[in-house]
């Protein structure tokens, strides 16, 4: 057996592990409908979340079975070693609590009637214990698995002999500007999200230790697992670079600042303020436990807004880095682009500002303002200013970067706008905000109306600056060949489908609210989802068949999605099992068979949302794996000596690795990902035109030009005394295995 089959075998039997690892995760999920539920269904559940070791397993099976796609697998196989060693830790905890209350019940054994009240609950604790400890070995065992895939895959896809273009100075200088920069960033991300990490835990402790003694379970965990992610991030950024990983990284801190300012620090602020009031003792120094919950939350919560920034800067630098070369170097933006640009960035940085001053509104102790919720405001205050704020010299990243996140914007600023405007609409409405107070009821109507207002001015600048840079990012050459779009179209279906059951979930349970008084949730997972984003991304998805140049763009998207939706999932499926428990809770008294229905309704909205979480990420996963096959496969015109390969099984042959060529400068990228080898009819007949791929970044060869394609025949009479060919033949002869 060859060195190739042996490295192959061996990563296939690690995503078969990964699979059964994923589906033993997701049936023990199954078992919290049992009587062995384990008693913190109410805070967060973490089972449903290690789902994503069967995706990594099915993608990884595919990617070495077709021999592409490693860096799609390879940042599956890195979100799946910080998701398994988080929830390790996770019911770590958990099954300490467990056995802690057994051994508190058991306490009460000799009291009389203890048999007849707490008998047949005693004898569950044994099953939850065991579920509970499956659920430490199991995600400990996945995310071993995924790092010794890592490291065979590492070994099995390597390019050697590789081929260094010749860069000018300019280029080379503008490469290792980006290496340094995206260094910096890397090294300042991975001490922030290390300390962001033990604040976490700190925070966590203090709110264990105000809880009541059978209540002491993890309430957040996510935040956890977005402060790995950025760590995960930075060290790859370290010694390769990897987008997608900074967008995830970013999806989530971002998604924490949300989750953890509503409900959480609203609740923090709520039970201070109360205490407060009433001069309890608790909160009277500096050192007792609310007031230091409150301070260190806050400073957690700005932590992660700060994270944010930085992935933000690490994917933008990494974007950079990719696109180093002649011509992505010297193309200038129109002076109307520019100019427009700067406004657009500067009506965002406004209307940012303008939601920071309700968030500090929002967060202080004003009677007038009632019911307003500031709080939930600072998430799209950082996202609405990162958009206004980040740009880049590259013109080809600063277009897709500020469509990309415009398209963010326009997708949350509609949300946020309809549901503003219902708001309006109730506090005006509403008995119990009519009846009361003048000054409360008028104050906090005056609040919604202006972040009302500041959510229509945003939709608007995010849809003209969404028009004016994807208009000008079409425009681009292309070097993608032509492709069908069926498969994106198919699988951008899911995201369809999860955009409708999110929203659907926002009204059903909005209208239940403010119609029939009922809240059967604790956590609002439906604001979580975003779903009229992902109906955006569908629409992008659907506009790429007319305009091949923004399947870059919306391949982000989809990232971006499937980001939210695998944060979404774990609070969809926890609002399952506390649906569950008050359907079938013996103690609860309904006062009609309509609030029966309402919580049939709401189980069944919140196992549909479950479900449209997991067929989002599986169907953004699969847009992103096409896309990074056509995105490095190259187009063939007709002006061009390269054609599209017969056969889609290529070859990947592994050499041992050679220094470049004296004289020239190598990028500082590690090589990775197969040889793609394309017939040259107008050649040499017994040579080929190999694409040498690093890791994320071609190369870019088409009619003799290095980094550059021929998208427009005419652009290379405009540009042949300024490029020089760096194509390279290289003769193949026949590869035959060793044998061993």
């Amino acid at each position: 057996m060859s060195a190739r089959s042996a490295y192959s075998c061996q990563i296939q039997g690690c995503n078969a592990v990964l699979i059964l690892c994923g589906l033993a995760a997701a049936g023990l999920a199954g078992s919290q409908f049992s009587r062995v539920g384990i008693h913190n269904y109410r805070d967060i559940d973490l089972r449903i979340l290690n789902w994503i070791h069967a995706l990594t397993g099915l993608i990884g099976i595919y990617s070495i079975a077709r021999n592409h796609g490693s860096i799609v697998t390879k940042t599956l196989y890195c979100v799946s070693i910080v998701i398994g060693v988080a929830t390790a830790v996770f019911y770590g905890f958990t099954t300490y609590r467990i056995v802690d209350a057994k051994r508190n019940l058991q306490s009460l054994q000799n009291a009389a009637g203890f048999d007849a009240e707490f008998g047949a609950e005693e004898g569950n604790y044994t099953g939850r214990i065991v579920i509970s400890a499956i659920m430490i070995g199991v995600p400990a065992v996945a995310a071993l698995v995924s790092l010794i895939a890592i490291i065979l895959l590492d070994r099995l896809v390597l390019v050697a002999y590789p081929v260094y273009p010749t860069q000018n100075r300019e280029v080379e200088i503008a490469a290792e500007n980006s290496k340094k920069a995206l260094a910096a960033i890397a090294a300042i991300k991975l001490l922030l999200g290390v300390g962001v990490l033990g604040l976490c835990v700190f925070v966590e402790y203090e709110h264990e230790n105000v809880a009541s003694a059978d209540n002491r379970y993890i309430k957040i965990a996510l935040d956890h697992i977005s402060a790995m992610l950025c760590i995960c991030s930075a060290v790859v950024d370290l010694f390769a670079v990897a987008i997608a990983m900074s967008i995830i990284a970013a999806v989530w801190t971002l998604k924490t600042v949300e989750q953890n300012t509503f409900p959480f620090y609203k609740n923090d602020l709520k039970f201070y303020y109360l205490a407060k009031q009433t001069n309890d003792p608790s909160v009277a120094s500096v050192s007792s436990p609310r007031y230091i919950i409150i301070v260190c939350h806050g400073v957690l919560i700005g932590c992660f807004g700060l994270l944010f920034i930085l992935s933000c800067l690490s994917a933008l630098a990494t974007g950079s880095f990719l696109q180093s070369d002649y011509l992505s170097l010297n193309q200038r933006a129109e002076r109307g682009l520019s100019v427009q640009g700067k406004m657009f960035s500067a009506l965002h940085i406004l209307w940012a500002a303008g939601f920071m001053g309700l968030v500090i509104l929002g967060l202080l102790d004003l009677s007038w303002r009632g019911e307003f919720i500031g709080g939930d405001l600072l998430w799209v205050s950082i996202l609405f200013f990162v958009t206004g704020a980040l740009t880049s010299n590259n013109h080809s990243t600063m277009l897709s970067t500020k469509f990309v996140l415009n398209i963010v914007c326009l997708g949350i600023s509609v949300e946020k706008l309809c549901a503003s405007v219902n708001l309006i609409y109730q506090y005006s409405s509403y008995p119990i905000y009519t009846r009361g107070p003048e000054r409360t009821f008028i104050g906090q109507i005056v609040l919604v109306s202006i972040q009302t207002g500041l959510f229509g001015a945003e939709a608007l600048t995010s849809l003209a600056s969404s028009v004016i840079f994807g208009r000008a990012l079409s425009r681009l050459p292309s070097s993608t060949y032509r492709h069908s779009n069926a498969i994106h179209t198919f699988f951008a279906l899911g995201t369809l489908f999860y955009a409708v059951v999110i929203t659907g979930c926002y009204v059903v349970f909005e209208l239940g609210k403010w119609r029939y008084n009922e809240v059967p949730i604790d956590v609002p997972f439906f604001r979580l989802g975003n779903g009229p984003l992902a109906g955006a991304v569908f629409i992008v998805q659907l506009v790429c068949v007319c305009y091949p140049r923004l399947l870059a763009a919306s391949t982000l998207l989809h990232i971006i999605v499937a980001a939210i939706a695998h944060f979404t999932i774990s609070s969809a499926m926890t609002n399952t099992f506390y649906l569950y428990q008050l359907l079938h809770s013996q103690d609860i008294i309904r006062a009609s068979t309509e609030q029966e229905t309402i919580f049939q309704v709401a189980i069944i909205l919140a196992a549909g949302a479950t479900l449209a979480c997991a067929v989002a990420t599986f169907c953004g996963t699969i847009c992103a794996l096409r896309s990074s096959y056509i995105l490095h496969h190259k187009s063939a015109s007709t002006n061009s000596t390269v054609v599209a390969p017969l056969e889609e099984n290529f070859g990947s042959l592994r050499y041992n690795s050679m220094a470049p060529p004296p004289g020239t400068s190598p990028l500082p990228i590690q090589p990775m990902e197969e040889q793609s080898v394309y017939w040259s009819a107008d050649e040499n007949p017994f040579y080929y035109h190999t694409s040498k791929r690093f890791y994320g970044q071609p190369y870019q060869i088409e009619s003799g030009f290095y980094g550059y394609a021929l998208a427009n025949p005419n652009q290379g009479v405009h540009h042949h005394r300024r490029l020089t060919s760096h194509a390279v033949q290289t003769q193949i002869g026949h590869a035959f295995e060793e044998e061993r």
